[in-house]
């Protein structure tokens, strides 16, 4: 576990005032020239995803229904958004702490009826007993203080089905210029990153089964070219992110 200082409890309001316009950190001069817009960051992780559920498809879904996913901590939907233009089967849900980001989200919808968004009240997350096949963190977990995570990883297990998938994104601390870019982005003033490792142990003490952790973004992203090649040295954890999976088992309530 990090040994920074904890942050403060991070509040809705904290982030509404970033809501308007939300740029994702793009106003960093290093992260304008790694891509040309946040929406390259994002796709990366939109064609991950995809590959993923291609390749392991879930044991959750009920047969002949789209499987359902939250996107846990949607911030403006630009994820949501990119996975409906891509045409990805799913139904789509979000929630956020902060009620801004949720307007701007519904604002700034082009793909068709708005997907359900929901605001987080507390640390209990919006929604029933195994409500999701698949939840997704993206950038969300080190925003949360280190003595609130536990019970977030319970939530995010709670509320998968038996045999769903929990996908977490987040940067990579042992990479320098990613640690750079955290260091003189606004929004991640407070944020406090986490190893895999940290990850792993936090799926696995609520109950689900992590997987070994997958780097993405070795280069910049807007090397459209040389995303296919990153498959390949994936298992090296120096990207400037990494992607890490806790699957429910099917035999859980």
């Amino acid at each position: 576990m990090s040994s920074d200082p904890a942050p403060p409890n991070r509040t809705g309001a904290e982030f509404d005032a970033y809501a308007a316009g939300y740029g994702a950190g793009m106003d960093n001069p290093l992260k304008r020239m790694a891509g040309p817009s946040a929406e390259t960051f994002i796709e990366i992780k939109v064609r991950w995803l995809a590959l993923d559920l291609a390749r392991r498809p879930l044991h959750s879904a009920h047969a002949g229904a789209p499987p359902r996913l939250l996107d846990c901590g949607c911030g403006s939907a630009t994820l949501l958004r990119l996975i409906a233009r891509a045409g990805m089967q799913a139904e789509l849900h979000g929630c956020d702490i902060s009620q801004g980001m949720l307007d701007e989200a519904r604002r700034t919808w082009t793909q068709g009826p708005a997907p359900d968004l929901r605001p987080i009240l507390g640390q209990r997350l919006p929604y029933d007993d195994a409500s999701f096949d698949v939840v997704v963190a993206s950038a969300v977990l080190h925003h949360i203080p280190l003595d609130e995570r536990a019970e977030f990883y319970r939530q995010v297990a709670r509320i998968l089905r038996p045999g769903g998938r929990f996908l977490v994104f987040e940067h990579n601390p042992f990479n320098p210029v990613t640690r750079w870019v955290v260091s003189h982005t606004p929004i991640d003033a407070n944020a406090i990153l986490l190893r895999p490792g940290e990850v792993q142990r936090g799926m696995r003490d609520a109950g689900l089964a992590p997987r070994a952790a997958r780097s993405l973004m070795f280069v910049p992203p807007r090397w459209r070219w040389a995303w296919a090649l990153e498959d390949w040295i994936a298992w090296l954890p120096l990207g400037g992110q990494y992607a890490q999976v806790g699957e429910k088992p099917t035999g859980s309530k």
